[in-house]
């Protein structure tokens, strides 16, 4: 890669947004390399040639794309030959993966993606780390192996480094659980502290794809809560902003406790109030603001909450 583009490059990646960084970076490498698309991944590889991707970067590649080959049972080629020669840039020829395995082809043709170019770090397994993945359709005649793969050699190792760079300068929002989406929710960068309240309002999320009803909350009111873990975002550029946290589990007092644990039991007002000594419209009251503080909206919930407490 010339001096020029290298300068081009690294300016990129520091003065640009992830979305415009992406967008040069992959412009710049498609005039070395016959490539139609590509990501960075930020992440874990793990030994079985499957990724846990955290966040990442994506040049021409649909969300479709991206959670079809994710969802596809067995590891991925390219990560597998990736993992084997970690450190330098690596050529896949996904045809010779497809023979018995219809699927696989069926995705290859679907998306053109029959030759994949990729760099993953020297000795990546188990710990969080980025990649970079290039993919081009069929190769025109007359093209030669051992130049493509040196010309990849040459330049992965730049875009890699450099799309680190960005992320980090990208994700440096005031406060420590911030992230950055795409507006179709996929991340592109997020702090740790950030992915560790994600999974705590939503066990089951899978990064780098944002909880469907987060992102639709978000869109339509900019702002979801749930499970005690707080979300708001603004929008910038069709990206969305994310600010997390943890809000504090609310208390109620001894008062609504009380009549809490009676309503629940199956006690009317009158009873209620019998039994604390107080008229049906302070039990209302403290009942009603039970409810607030809890977030619910009817005694089953409220049975789960003063459980859960």
């Amino acid at each position: 890669m010339s001096s020029h583009r290298l300068l081009d490059l690294y300016s990129g990646a520091r003065d640009l947004s992830a979305p415009e960084f992406g967008e040069l970076g992959f412009r710049l490498v498609r005039d070395v390399l016959p490539i139609h698309s590509g990501m960075f991944g930020h992440g874990r590889f793990h030994a079985d040639g499957k990724a846990t991707i955290f966040s990442l970067h994506r040049y021409n590649v649909s969300a479709e794309r991206l959670f079809e080959r994710g969802s596809r049972p067995g590891g991925d080629p390219a990560i597998l030959n990736s993992l084997a020669n970690a450190g330098r840039a690596v050529h896949t020829d996904a045809r010779a993966h497809a023979e018995d395995d219809p699927d696989l082809l069926a995705y290859l043709q679907r998306y053109e993606v029959w030759h994949a170019f990729t760099l993953s770090p020297t000795s990546p397994l188990g710990r969080v780390t980025e990649g970079v993945t290039l993919w081009s359709g069929r190769l025109r005649r007359g093209l030669s192996m051992s130049e493509l793969i040196g010309q990849a050699n040459e330049v992965l190792p730049h875009l890699l480094l450099a799309n680190s760079i960005n992320r980090r300068v990208d994700s440096g929002a005031p406060g420590p659980a911030c992230a950055v989406a795409a507006h179709d929710g996929v991340l592109l960068s997020s702090s740790d502290s950030a992915r560790a309240l994600l999974a705590v309002a939503w066990p089951d999320w899978h990064p780098p794809q944002l909880p469907a009803e987060l992102v639709a909350g978000l869109l339509a009111h900019g702002w979801v809560e749930v499970r005690g873990v707080s979300v708001t975002a603004t929008m910038v550029d069709d990206l969305l902003m994310l600010r997390l946290c943890a809000r504090a589990a609310p208390v109620l007092s001894a008062a609504e406790q009380r009549v809490a644990v009676l309503a629940v039991g199956g006690a009317t007002y009158k009873e209620i109030a019998r039994e604390c000594g107080v008229s049906p419209a302070t039990v209302r009251n403290q009942l009603h603001a039970a409810y607030a503080k809890l977030g619910v909206r009817n005694k089953t919930a409220l049975a789960r909450a003063l459980a859960g407490s």
